[in-house]
């Protein structure tokens, strides 16, 4: 039989028996994926219904909830014995605020205010804990909408605000806090209203619980205002765009104009149109007998309008993308299509070994004989490659040192002309697929490397890569798999047999070991492919190992990081220990001396008012006695014995001296008890226009004692350079707390460097502070306190102002006076302050205050390593 005649049989056959079981499986692919789509387009459609008819509930459960709580809360004992007048009550209230916030763990702020809009009682969530508001922080709220939206209710109704971000001084809170208040009124038992009980409960809790339900899933779900805004959208920058200037035009009308119009005009329904597949309906979270208000967008503002419980509405839409509506239904496609082909295949296989199988029969014998000889010649080969494959992967864990040793080995075993690992990087099934060339090797006496790898031009093979196919070409110029537009691309390339086999690794990453020839037809052996396969199954394994090391390293950079942050933890609790110890001691020195000035001002007050009449009454009497002495010349000896006693001429002459010393004294304490009230300033704890010269003046007169010339202290120079300032916008004691600390310190510094000089030296160089005072501009005023002491060293000048540093010796400093007056001079006045100082040139402290509050300082930020 000739060749000719031979292969006309074989198709013959081929195709008698190939084409009607292609076009039968082509028709039962067909039916299976017209069903399949039918199927998954009513249980989307389904799924969606029940998801936003369940989230509707959800909102309408959680506000039903909330206003449970709030009538309960209304109804506490506690706070109807305080409606009553009882004492004490505020307390016990407050404790169980604590715990009913702690329980429920929804609530930003619980409050109960009296009619005035005074906070009586107030329970903070923060941080995970909640926390009772002290009474000195207590606030009052007469100007908020809500108070008052609330307060005009009657008994049993309930107020609900709309759903927005706080405002907190006039601005929108950062990072954003959605927020709704429920508020009612309370009664006392004789049916006369108190005052109101508010709730503000946390939107973020519904917001999440709502973001929740959409979570892993086809559909977007977004939750809408009345107005169309979005109160939970697909991008965060779109959201809440009624309380942005710059996002008023980010509305869902505007994005999905065609959906809107049926979604505003209808309660609920689902549609599709060319922008998706929408499902939507209406939530009327307010019941009978509850009330809102369109709120205001400024901190102080009324509520523009009142709304009944039918206008207060959200609109819940559930959005499925075009693309997400047929995501299934191709991908179900693309694996029918992909399974068509490989019956197609395994057809076409079958119906060719079947013709072929009697050929092939004659040959078998042959062929057997000898692949036993290459067996046994790639076994020995598979025992050396896999043998320094090992030793090279325990040597090293370095990914790329592996991935070298691969291609060398193997194409030095088999004898080809090159051997490639490429990456295949492939970010979402939509996107097309990458490969990246990791590693090659070459034989050396290669005339030209072919500068490209066939998987990254041709896709087919790019596609069976994917799947997990190992291919095998001999020769690809006449291969029956490639097609002929990728087998003249390749043969173009110059490849003239390829075998490729992928690497999956448990880590989910895709390699490819490409094996090439070029120059010559290359015949791979089943033994061969066997053998790649083993090698890639070791490769995988080694990638995942040293993937792992990788990430151990990477592990222990994040435990040092963690560290770090840690560290920072305990710098920033050290200062607020700082705050702490320094805010306890200012307050009870300056309750202390307060008490003092008042109790010493009486009785100071009493004995100064007496002395005038005191003086009056006794030149009067000393006017008597002469007047006495001269109408009687001849006194008796009895009288001009106690006369001279007495020594009535030094008497009188010394008398009103005594007086008028008395009456200096009496006033020198009043100045004094002045200075300390001006000084504690109790009496003024806001921030108000002060004259920064008293403060000043107040804090030498209190610290006087300090620098005067005694027998064992040579004394310290005040000088006082006041120039022409403004009031100054400050809190008045907290700044007196900063110069006494600087001038205390300098007075230390100077105490210190006199017990080291000699008295010769003192003298020719007397201690010395100067304080000067100058409008630095126009927006602020500085204060300069300078002292010739011995100055500081760089290193002392970089810590000064660091929470527990100092240079006294032990039990002479706490290291917080620094520490606390910069925290006043910048967190609480917008300032500035740093120190200049060299050593053995003295030092000198600049205070920055800004003269208005409105405005910061330019100047505050850090020009020096010792300015803050």
């Amino acid at each position: 039989m000739s060749p000719q005649i031979h292969s006309r049989i074989l198709i013959k056959h081929f195709l008698t028996v190939f084409v009607p079981l292609s076009v039968l499986v082509g028709s039962v692919v067909g039916a299976i994926y017209y069903q399949q789509v039918q199927t998954e387009k009513v249980v989307l459609q389904t799924n969606e219904l029940g998801k936003v008819d369940l989230q509707t509930k959800v909102i309408s459960g959680d506000f039903h909830s909330v206003v449970s709580d709030l009538m309960v809360i209304s109804k506490q004992n506690d706070l109807q014995r305080i409606l009553e007048g009882v004492d004490g009550e505020q307390q016990a209230l407050s404790r169980e605020l604590l715990l009913f916030s702690r329980y429920k763990k929804l609530y930003d702020q619980i409050r109960f205010l009296d009619r005035s809009g005074k906070e009586v009682v107030r329970v903070n969530f923060k941080k995970g804990e909640p926390a009772i508001v002290p009474e000195e922080k207590l606030q009052v709220q007469a100007k908020r909408y809500w108070f008052n939206d609330t307060l005009r209710l009657n008994q049993g109704e309930v107020f609900v605000s709309p759903l927005d971000l706080n405002i907190d001084q006039g601005k929108i809170e950062q990072p954003l806090k959605p927020m709704i208040r429920f508020g009612t009124p309370v009664f006392d038992r004789r049916g006369q209203k108190r005052g109101i009980v508010v709730l503000n409960y946390f939107g973020t809790k519904l917001l999440d619980n709502f973001n929740q339900a959409f979570a892993n899933v086809l559909s977007q779900g977004m939750l809408l205002n009345a107005d169309g805004y979005w109160l939970k959208g697909a991008k965060s920058e779109d959201e809440w765009g009624f309380m942005f200037s710059d996002r008023k035009n980010r509305t869902f009308g505007k994005a999905f104009p065609q959906a809107w119009q049926q979604i505003s005009q209808k309660e609920s329904g689902q549609f599709q149109t060319a922008e998706g597949m929408f499902t939507f309906a209406t939530v009327y979270p307010l019941l009978e007998g509850q009330k809102s208000s369109t709120g205001a967008g400024q901190a102080f503002a009324p509520s523009q309008n009142q709304i009944d419980t039918k206008s207060y509405y959200w609109k819940i839409v559930s959005w499925v993308s075009p693309e997400m509506l047929t995501i299934k239904s191709n991908r179900f496609l693309s694996q029918l299509l992909l399974l068509y082909a490989g019956l197609v295949g395994l057809i076409g296989i079958g119906s060719w070994l079947l013709a072929r199988a009697s050929v092939n029969r004659q040959m078998a014998q042959l062929e057997l004989s000898q692949s036993e000889a290459q067996l046994r010649e790639l076994v020995e080969r598979e025992k050396i490659l896999k043998t320094r494959l090992s030793s090279q992967i325990r040597n090293s864990l370095d990914l790329n040192t592996i991935l070298s040793t691969v291609v060398g080995e193997v194409r030095e075993l088999l004898q080809i002309d090159r051997c490639q690992f490429l990456w295949c990087h492939k970010e979402d099934e939509e996107e097309s697929t990458s490969f990246e060339l990791s590693q090659q090797a070459c034989a050396p006496d290669l005339p030209e490397p072919l500068g490209c790898s066939p998987i990254q031009n041709v896709e087919a093979l790019s596609e069976a890569v994917l799947q997990g196919n190992l291919l095998c070409f001999d020769d690809i110029a006449t291969d029956p798999w490639l097609d002929f537009k990728n087998r003249n691309l390749l043969v173009t390339l110059g490849f003239k047999s390829l075998l490729i086999v992928s690497v999956q690794t448990q880590s989910g990453r895709l390699g490819v070991i490409v094996c090439e020839h070029s120059r010559a037809l290359r015949s791979w052996s089943d033994d061969e492919v066997e053998l790649i396969r083993g090698v890639a199954e070791q490769l995988a394994i080694a990638i995942d190992q040293a993937q792992l090391y990788n990430q151990s390293r990477a592990a222990t950079a994040a435990a040092t990081t963690h560290a770090e942050q840690l560290n920072q933890v305990l710098h920033n609790l050290k200062q607020t220990q700082a705050q702490l110890i320094q805010t306890e001691k200012m307050s009870s020195l300056g309750q202390l001396v307060a008490g003092v000035a008042h109790e010493i001002n009486n009785p100071v007050n009493f004995i100064y008012g007496n002395l005038t009449h005191v003086n009056e009454y006794t030149l009067g009497l000393l006017e008597l006695v002469e007047l006495y002495q001269k109408s009687n010349a001849n006194s008796t000896p009895e009288v001009q014995a106690h006369i001279e006693a007495i020594d009535l001429d030094f008497m009188t002459e010394d008398l009103p001296k005594i007086l008028v010393s008395m009456k200096m004294g009496a006033n020198r304490i009043r100045e004094i008890v002045l200075s300390l009230r001006n000084f504690s300033r109790l009496d003024e704890a806001d921030m108000k226009p002060v004259n920064i010269h008293e403060g000043i003046d107040s804090t030498l007169l209190i610290l006087q004692n300090r620098f005067k010339q005694t027998s064992v202290n040579p004394g310290i120079e005040i000088v006082k350079a006041y120039g022409d300032i403004p009031l100054v916008d400050c809190y008045a004691g907290q700044l007196n707390q900063v110069f006494m600390n600087l001038i205390s310190n300098a007075i230390d510094a100077l105490d210190s460097y006199n017990s080291q000089r000699t008295l010769e030296d003192i003298k020719a160089n007397p201690s010395q502070i100067i304080i000067r005072t100058n409008l630095g501009n126009a927006d602020c005023i500085t204060v300069q306190i300078a002292d010739n002491g011995p100055g500081m060293s760089e290193v002392v000048k970089q810590q000064l102002f660091d929470p527990f540093f100092t240079t006294k010796p032990a039990g002479k400093g706490t290291g917080l006076g620094l520490a606390i007056s910069a925290q006043i001079v910048i967190e609480k006045h917008n300032g500035a302050i740093w120190c200049i100082s060299e050593p053995g040139q003295g030092a000198e402290f600049w205070v920055e205050i800004p003269i208005k509050q409105s405005s910061k300082l330019a100047t505050a930020s850090i020009a020096t390593p010792s300015r803050i």
